[in-house]
Protein backbone atom coordinates (compact mmCIF):
# COMPACT_ATOMS: atom_id res chain seq x y z
CA UNK A 1 0.00 0.00 0.00
CA UNK A 2 1.26 3.56 -0.97
CA UNK A 3 -0.03 6.72 0.68
CA UNK A 4 0.20 9.98 -1.29
CA UNK A 5 1.70 13.01 0.13
CA UNK A 6 -0.81 15.34 -1.84
CA UNK A 7 -0.73 18.55 0.31
CA UNK A 8 -3.47 21.64 -0.61
CA UNK A 9 -5.55 23.11 1.57
CA UNK A 10 -4.97 27.16 1.87
CA UNK A 11 -1.19 26.28 3.57
CA UNK A 12 -0.45 23.24 2.08
CA UNK A 13 -1.27 20.78 4.81
CA UNK A 14 -0.45 16.79 4.40
CA UNK A 15 -3.54 15.46 2.95
CA UNK A 16 -5.60 18.57 3.46
CA UNK A 17 -7.82 18.99 0.21
CA UNK A 18 -10.29 21.43 -1.02
CA UNK A 19 -13.13 18.96 -2.08
CA UNK A 20 -15.71 20.32 -4.45
CA UNK A 21 -17.77 17.48 -4.21
CA UNK A 22 -21.93 18.07 -3.90
CA UNK A 23 -22.54 17.61 -0.05
CA UNK A 24 -25.10 14.92 -0.60
CA UNK A 25 -22.31 12.83 -2.56
CA UNK A 26 -19.98 13.40 0.01
CA UNK A 27 -19.38 9.68 1.78
CA UNK A 28 -20.94 11.10 5.14
CA UNK A 29 -24.66 11.75 3.85
CA UNK A 30 -24.66 9.22 1.40
CA UNK A 31 -23.76 6.63 3.96
CA UNK A 32 -26.69 8.27 6.52
CA UNK A 33 -29.20 7.61 3.17
CA UNK A 34 -28.35 4.29 2.83
CA UNK A 35 -28.76 3.30 6.13
CA UNK A 36 -32.50 5.30 5.74
CA UNK A 37 -32.99 3.43 2.46
CA UNK A 38 -32.64 -0.02 3.78
CA UNK A 39 -34.70 0.36 7.05
CA UNK A 40 -37.21 2.04 4.48
CA UNK A 41 -37.58 -1.80 2.94
CA UNK A 42 -38.16 -3.14 6.42
CA UNK A 43 -41.63 -4.40 7.86
CA UNK A 44 -42.83 -2.66 11.23
CA UNK A 45 -42.26 -5.40 13.26
CA UNK A 46 -38.90 -7.01 12.14
CA UNK A 47 -35.94 -6.71 13.94
CA UNK A 48 -32.69 -5.40 12.73
CA UNK A 49 -29.28 -4.29 13.37
CA UNK A 50 -27.46 -1.93 11.72
CA UNK A 51 -23.92 -1.44 11.62
CA UNK A 52 -23.12 2.56 10.20
CA UNK A 53 -19.71 3.43 9.62
CA UNK A 54 -18.54 6.33 8.45
CA UNK A 55 -15.02 6.76 6.76
CA UNK A 56 -14.55 10.31 8.67
CA UNK A 57 -12.91 11.97 10.52
CA UNK A 58 -10.05 11.11 8.42
CA UNK A 59 -7.57 11.77 5.99
CA UNK A 60 -7.53 13.10 3.41
CA UNK A 61 -8.84 16.08 5.38
CA UNK A 62 -11.53 16.88 2.90
CA UNK A 63 -15.00 18.19 3.35
CA UNK A 64 -17.23 19.08 1.16
CA UNK A 65 -16.17 22.88 0.17
CA UNK A 66 -19.64 24.27 0.52
CA UNK A 67 -18.94 23.17 4.55
CA UNK A 68 -15.62 25.28 5.32
CA UNK A 69 -17.54 28.03 6.34
CA UNK A 70 -18.13 26.24 10.06
CA UNK A 71 -14.91 26.20 11.16
CA UNK A 72 -12.28 28.37 10.27
CA UNK A 73 -9.12 27.40 10.91
CA UNK A 74 -7.35 30.75 12.23
CA UNK A 75 -9.35 30.91 15.05
CA UNK A 76 -8.45 27.33 16.75
CA UNK A 77 -5.99 27.16 19.67
CA UNK A 78 -3.72 24.38 19.35
CA UNK A 79 -3.73 21.11 21.46
CA UNK A 80 -3.07 21.24 24.73
CA UNK A 81 -0.48 18.56 24.46
CA UNK A 82 1.57 20.45 21.47
CA UNK A 83 5.24 20.92 22.72
CA UNK A 84 5.31 24.15 20.94
CA UNK A 85 8.42 23.51 18.77
CA UNK A 86 10.37 21.10 17.26
CA UNK A 87 13.32 21.68 19.94
CA UNK A 88 10.30 21.56 22.94
CA UNK A 89 9.26 18.05 21.30
CA UNK A 90 12.30 16.71 20.99
CA UNK A 91 12.95 17.28 24.81
CA UNK A 92 9.62 15.41 24.90
CA UNK A 93 9.78 12.55 22.61
CA UNK A 94 13.81 12.07 24.40
CA UNK A 95 12.22 10.42 27.65
CA UNK A 96 10.29 8.14 25.60
CA UNK A 97 11.08 5.04 24.06
CA UNK A 98 13.20 5.35 20.70
CA UNK A 99 10.26 4.38 18.62
CA UNK A 100 8.78 7.83 19.42
CA UNK A 101 11.81 10.31 18.27
CA UNK A 102 12.80 7.93 15.09
CA UNK A 103 9.69 8.86 13.99
CA UNK A 104 9.16 12.33 14.32
CA UNK A 105 12.46 13.14 12.90
CA UNK A 106 11.47 10.78 9.79
CA UNK A 107 14.42 8.22 10.43
CA UNK A 108 12.11 5.47 10.68
CA UNK A 109 8.41 4.85 9.66
CA UNK A 110 6.35 1.81 11.83
CA UNK A 111 2.67 2.15 10.45
CA UNK A 112 2.11 1.12 6.49
CA UNK A 113 -0.93 3.62 6.60
CA UNK A 114 0.91 7.06 6.39
CA UNK A 115 2.83 8.61 3.56
CA UNK A 116 6.03 6.98 3.24
CA UNK A 117 8.08 10.99 3.00
CA UNK A 118 5.85 12.64 5.71
CA UNK A 119 7.83 14.01 8.66
CA UNK A 120 6.49 14.80 11.62
CA UNK A 121 8.70 17.29 12.76
CA UNK A 122 8.25 19.38 9.78
CA UNK A 123 4.48 20.34 10.79
CA UNK A 124 3.86 23.95 11.38
CA UNK A 125 1.16 24.87 13.68
CA UNK A 126 -0.99 26.67 11.06
CA UNK A 127 -0.86 23.05 9.33
CA UNK A 128 -2.00 21.53 12.93
CA UNK A 129 -4.83 24.08 12.85
CA UNK A 130 -6.24 23.31 9.05
CA UNK A 131 -6.24 19.63 9.92
CA UNK A 132 -8.06 20.40 12.90
CA UNK A 133 -10.40 22.50 11.43
CA UNK A 134 -10.94 19.72 8.88
CA UNK A 135 -11.45 17.26 11.26
CA UNK A 136 -14.46 19.52 13.20
CA UNK A 137 -16.23 19.83 10.07
CA UNK A 138 -16.20 16.19 9.31
CA UNK A 139 -17.64 15.77 13.26
CA UNK A 140 -20.22 18.50 12.87
CA UNK A 141 -21.43 16.77 9.19
CA UNK A 142 -21.37 13.19 11.42
CA UNK A 143 -23.77 14.46 13.70
CA UNK A 144 -25.96 16.03 11.40
CA UNK A 145 -26.35 12.46 9.37
CA UNK A 146 -26.55 10.79 12.80
CA UNK A 147 -29.58 12.77 13.38
CA UNK A 148 -31.26 12.29 10.33
CA UNK A 149 -31.25 8.66 10.76
CA UNK A 150 -32.31 8.23 14.54
CA UNK A 151 -35.04 10.94 12.92
CA UNK A 152 -36.36 8.43 10.66
CA UNK A 153 -36.21 5.36 12.97
CA UNK A 154 -38.73 7.72 15.45
CA UNK A 155 -40.88 8.11 12.95
CA UNK A 156 -41.46 4.45 12.37
CA UNK A 157 -42.08 3.91 15.70
CA UNK A 158 -38.55 2.27 16.99
CA UNK A 159 -37.14 4.33 19.07
CA UNK A 160 -38.17 3.71 22.24
CA UNK A 161 -36.81 0.20 21.51
CA UNK A 162 -33.66 1.05 19.71
CA UNK A 163 -29.96 0.91 21.72
CA UNK A 164 -27.71 3.41 20.34
CA UNK A 165 -24.07 2.87 20.75
CA UNK A 166 -21.40 5.08 18.91
CA UNK A 167 -17.90 5.03 19.29
CA UNK A 168 -14.47 5.35 16.55
CA UNK A 169 -12.23 2.16 15.55
CA UNK A 170 -9.04 4.94 16.46
CA UNK A 171 -7.66 8.24 17.73
CA UNK A 172 -5.20 10.45 15.87
CA UNK A 173 -2.80 12.98 16.79
CA UNK A 174 -4.12 15.74 16.01
CA UNK A 175 -1.01 17.34 16.96
CA UNK A 176 -0.39 16.04 20.49
CA UNK A 177 3.45 15.98 21.02
CA UNK A 178 3.78 17.51 17.39
CA UNK A 179 2.35 14.16 15.39
CA UNK A 180 -0.16 13.51 13.21
CA UNK A 181 -2.34 10.51 12.17
CA UNK A 182 -1.21 7.29 14.36
CA UNK A 183 0.49 4.58 14.78
CA UNK A 184 2.50 2.57 17.78
CA UNK A 185 1.65 5.27 20.50
CA UNK A 186 -0.21 4.01 23.74
CA UNK A 187 -1.32 7.51 24.39
CA UNK A 188 -4.77 9.14 25.45
CA UNK A 189 -4.51 11.00 21.69
CA UNK A 190 -5.08 7.32 19.83
CA UNK A 191 -6.43 5.13 23.20
CA UNK A 192 -8.96 7.25 24.32
CA UNK A 193 -12.16 7.32 22.05
CA UNK A 194 -15.49 8.73 22.21
CA UNK A 195 -17.86 6.33 23.10
CA UNK A 196 -21.55 6.61 24.02
CA UNK A 197 -24.33 4.24 24.70
CA UNK A 198 -28.00 5.44 25.09
CA UNK A 199 -30.05 2.07 25.69
CA UNK A 200 -33.32 1.70 24.59
CA UNK A 201 -35.30 3.89 26.71
CA UNK A 202 -37.98 1.31 27.36
CA UNK A 203 -35.35 -0.31 29.25
CA UNK A 204 -35.85 2.15 31.83
CA UNK A 205 -31.54 2.51 31.93
CA UNK A 206 -30.87 5.93 34.18
CA UNK A 207 -28.61 8.48 32.05
CA UNK A 208 -25.06 8.45 33.55
CA UNK A 209 -21.49 9.18 33.20
CA UNK A 210 -19.41 5.67 33.62
CA UNK A 211 -15.74 6.46 34.07
CA UNK A 212 -14.99 2.67 34.74
CA UNK A 213 -12.31 1.78 32.07
CA UNK A 214 -14.01 0.04 28.98
CA UNK A 215 -12.92 -1.25 25.62
CA UNK A 216 -13.94 -2.28 22.02
CA UNK A 217 -13.25 -5.76 23.25
CA UNK A 218 -16.58 -5.62 25.25
CA UNK A 219 -19.11 -4.32 22.46
CA UNK A 220 -19.69 -7.86 21.17
CA UNK A 221 -21.15 -9.56 24.58
CA UNK A 222 -22.80 -6.27 24.78
CA UNK A 223 -24.59 -6.39 21.77
CA UNK A 224 -25.63 -9.81 22.18
CA UNK A 225 -27.33 -8.76 26.07
CA UNK A 226 -29.25 -6.29 24.11
CA UNK A 227 -30.30 -8.96 21.78
CA UNK A 228 -30.96 -11.29 24.83
CA UNK A 229 -29.06 -14.12 22.89
CA UNK A 230 -26.01 -16.03 24.28
CA UNK A 231 -22.64 -14.39 23.75
CA UNK A 232 -19.87 -16.78 21.58
CA UNK A 233 -17.66 -18.73 24.44
CA UNK A 234 -14.73 -17.43 22.48
CA UNK A 235 -15.89 -13.38 23.03
CA UNK A 236 -13.94 -11.46 25.09
CA UNK A 237 -14.46 -8.42 26.82
CA UNK A 238 -17.64 -7.78 29.12
CA UNK A 239 -21.36 -6.24 29.19
CA UNK A 240 -20.75 -2.49 29.31
CA UNK A 241 -21.53 -1.14 32.96
CA UNK A 242 -24.43 1.19 32.94
CA UNK A 243 -23.39 2.82 36.42
CA UNK A 244 -20.31 3.01 38.85
CA UNK A 245 -21.05 -0.01 40.77
CA UNK A 246 -16.75 -0.51 40.75
CA UNK A 247 -16.66 -3.52 38.97
CA UNK A 248 -13.75 -2.44 36.06
CA UNK A 249 -10.65 -1.96 37.17
CA UNK A 250 -8.33 -2.42 34.09
CA UNK A 251 -8.41 -2.03 30.17
CA UNK A 252 -5.63 -3.63 28.23
CA UNK A 253 -4.43 -2.41 24.68
CA UNK A 254 -2.06 -4.50 22.55
CA UNK A 255 0.03 -3.74 19.13
CA UNK A 256 2.04 -5.84 17.00
CA UNK A 257 2.77 -5.03 13.50
CA UNK A 258 5.55 -3.87 11.26
CA UNK A 259 6.34 -2.00 8.31
CA UNK A 260 9.29 -2.02 6.33
CA UNK A 261 11.41 -4.26 7.60
CA UNK A 262 10.68 -2.96 11.63
CA UNK A 263 8.14 -4.88 13.94
CA UNK A 264 6.66 -3.51 17.33
CA UNK A 265 5.49 -5.35 20.39
CA UNK A 266 3.37 -3.34 22.72
CA UNK A 267 1.27 -4.43 25.97
CA UNK A 268 -0.30 -1.57 27.63
CA UNK A 269 -2.78 -1.50 30.79
CA UNK A 270 -4.57 1.27 32.42
CA UNK A 271 -5.48 1.09 35.51
CA UNK A 272 -6.15 3.80 38.95
CA UNK A 273 -5.43 6.44 36.77
CA UNK A 274 -1.92 5.01 35.40
CA UNK A 275 -1.06 4.02 31.79
CA UNK A 276 1.52 1.38 31.68
CA UNK A 277 3.73 0.61 28.22
CA UNK A 278 5.43 -2.68 28.24
CA UNK A 279 7.77 -2.44 25.08
CA UNK A 280 8.29 -6.45 24.16
CA UNK A 281 11.95 -7.63 22.38
CA UNK A 282 11.44 -6.67 18.67
CA UNK A 283 13.67 -5.06 15.84
CA UNK A 284 13.42 -2.10 17.64
CA UNK A 285 13.36 -2.60 20.89
CA UNK A 286 15.72 -4.66 23.38
CA UNK A 287 12.58 -5.93 25.96
CA UNK A 288 13.63 -3.63 28.33
CA UNK A 289 12.11 -0.41 27.36
CA UNK A 290 8.45 1.13 28.25
CA UNK A 291 6.56 4.00 29.30
CA UNK A 292 4.43 4.67 32.88
CA UNK A 293 2.38 7.83 33.04
CA UNK A 294 0.34 9.67 36.11
CA UNK A 295 -2.59 10.96 34.08
CA UNK A 296 -3.74 12.72 37.53
CA UNK A 297 -0.24 15.06 37.27
CA UNK A 298 0.45 14.15 33.87
CA UNK A 299 -2.80 14.28 31.81
CA UNK A 300 -0.60 15.49 28.73
CA UNK A 301 1.67 12.12 29.02
CA UNK A 302 4.81 13.97 28.50
CA UNK A 303 6.85 12.83 31.63
CA UNK A 304 7.65 8.97 31.26
CA UNK A 305 8.08 7.40 34.99
CA UNK A 306 9.03 4.19 33.76
CA UNK A 307 12.73 4.82 34.83
CA UNK A 308 12.10 6.80 37.79
CA UNK A 309 13.04 5.31 40.82
CA UNK A 310 10.18 6.28 42.83
CA UNK A 311 7.76 4.74 40.49
CA UNK A 312 9.85 1.34 40.70
CA UNK A 313 7.80 -0.54 42.74
CA UNK A 314 4.08 0.83 41.44
CA UNK A 315 5.90 0.07 37.58
CA UNK A 316 6.86 -3.52 39.00
CA UNK A 317 3.03 -3.96 39.84
CA UNK A 318 1.57 -2.87 37.24
CA UNK A 319 3.30 -5.09 35.07
CA UNK A 320 2.68 -8.15 37.12
CA UNK A 321 -1.10 -7.13 36.57
CA UNK A 322 -0.87 -6.36 32.72
CA UNK A 323 0.31 -9.85 32.35
CA UNK A 324 -1.67 -11.54 34.76
CA UNK A 325 -4.77 -10.37 32.96
CA UNK A 326 -3.30 -10.54 29.55
CA UNK A 327 -5.86 -12.81 27.02
CA UNK A 328 -4.16 -15.91 26.01
CA UNK A 329 -2.65 -15.64 22.83
CA UNK A 330 -3.29 -17.62 19.44
CA UNK A 331 -1.54 -20.96 18.82
CA UNK A 332 -0.46 -19.93 15.87
CA UNK A 333 -0.35 -15.72 14.91
CA UNK A 334 -2.64 -14.25 12.13
CA UNK A 335 -0.31 -13.49 9.16
CA UNK A 336 0.19 -9.67 8.70
CA UNK A 337 -0.46 -9.07 5.16
CA UNK A 338 -0.48 -5.12 4.96
CA UNK A 339 3.18 -4.55 5.19
CA UNK A 340 4.17 -2.85 2.38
Amino acid sequence: MTISCKRGGDIGGILVWHNHIQREHYHTDWTADRVIDWLGTLDENEDWFVWMSFPDPHHPWDPPSSELKRVNWRDLDLPEAYPGSVEATVKVLEGKPRHWLDWYLGKAQFNYELPAEFVPAELTADQIREINAMCHIENELIDEAIGRVLSYVDTRGWGQDTDVLYTADHGEFQGDFGMMFKGPYHVDALMRLPMVWRPAPAAGVAPSVVEQPVGHVDLARTFCAIAGIDPDPRMQGAVLPTGEDGTRERVITEWDGGYNGHTIHLRTLYRDGYVLTVCEKSTVHEGTEGELYDLREDPRQWVNLWADPKYAALKSDLIADLYDNLPEARPQPLEQVALV
